[in-house]
Formats: structure tokens, C-alpha cells, sequence
């Protein structure tokens, strides 16, 4: 759901993106991604932390935005957590607007199909047919690469 914090402004942020492998069971994957999830989105808003998931079969990226050392502490303690292996640092980026402004945790497809509507309520298309306005130009810039990094492309 969007994330009305007060605690993520609309001054500049810092930005992490991390790639990394699960360790969790393929039988687990999804109960287990629900917990992380509900986490974030419980634990983030206090932070002044925003962002977004990928994940493509055992492989995630995450976009972590927020002051810069709780996003750092945030990512050293998911760099420390048994359920991720080789995790890298993908990029980092001071005092860049912040994107996901409207979600402590947003999960994204893997593909081109969003399997959250990121853009809440906008809606584009014909008088006829309405089409639903997923993610904001911003939004896409960085879930491209997201996707791109999951899938193992250096970007």
C-alpha cells in the first residue's frame, strides 16, 4: 500500500541498490517474500525508508532510499541475514530524488507485467478503454534497472 509517512519528505535522499541470491526453499519462497515484505512495510515508514523488489527466481534487487546511514545500516544488516547470498552492491547514489515515495515496500514483476499497481489510482488510456498508469517515468527509469540486474545483465 502507499506509504503516507511524514518521515519520507521530498528532499534528497540516498539510494541503494543491492542484488543478491536467496537461500530460502522453493517451497518457502513465497510465504517467506510475504513476511519480508510485511516487515519493511511495518519497520520502513519509521525509518524515512522507501523502495522496491524484484525478484526472478532466487534472485532479488532491492532499492533502498533514505537517509544514507540508516540505508547503509539497513543494507549491512541484509548483507548479515542467512536468507541472501552474494550479495552485491549494484549502485549507490547521494542526494537523488526520491522515487518510491509512495511505498515502504513495493514488490515489482520481474517482467513487464507489474504485479503491484505502483501508480495507485492514475489511470491513462482511450475514452473506451481504461488502462491502468503503473509507475511513474521516475519510477520506470529504476525498475528498469532493477530488472535488468535481477535477470543478471551489468547494466
Amino acid at each position: 500500500m502507499p506509504d503516507d509517512s511524514t518521515s519520507t519528505g521530498a528532499g534528497p535522499v540516498f539510494r541503494l541498490i543491492y542484488r543478491s541470491r536467496l537461500t530460502i526453499p522453493a517451497d518457502d519462497l513465497e510465504p517467506e517474500i510475504a513476511k519480508i515484505l510485511s516487515a519493511a512495510r511495518t519497520k520502513n515508514p519509521g525509518l524515512g525508508i522507501t523502495g522496491a523488489l524484484v525478484i526472478w527466481e532466487d534472485n532479488v534487487v532491492q532499492t533502498l532510499e533514505g537517509e544514507e546511514s540508516v540505508v547503509r545500516g539497513l543494507y549491512d544488516t541484509i548483507h548479515a541475514d542467512r536468507r541472501h547470498q552474494q550479495v552485491d552492491l549494484v549502485e549507490t547514489s547521494p542526494d537523488v530524488a526520491r522515487t518510491f515515495a509512495r511505498w515502504s515496500m513495493a514488490r515489482v514483476a520481474d517482467d513487464d507485467e507489474a504485479d503491484l499497481p505502483l501508480g495507485g489510482n492514475q489511470w491513462e488510456g482511450a475514452v473506451d478503454v481504461a488502462v491502468p498508469r503503473l509507475s511513474t517515468p521516475e519510477e520506470d527509469v529504476v525498475i528498469t534497472t532493477m530488472r535488468d540486474r535481477v535477470r543478471g545483465a551489468s547494466a
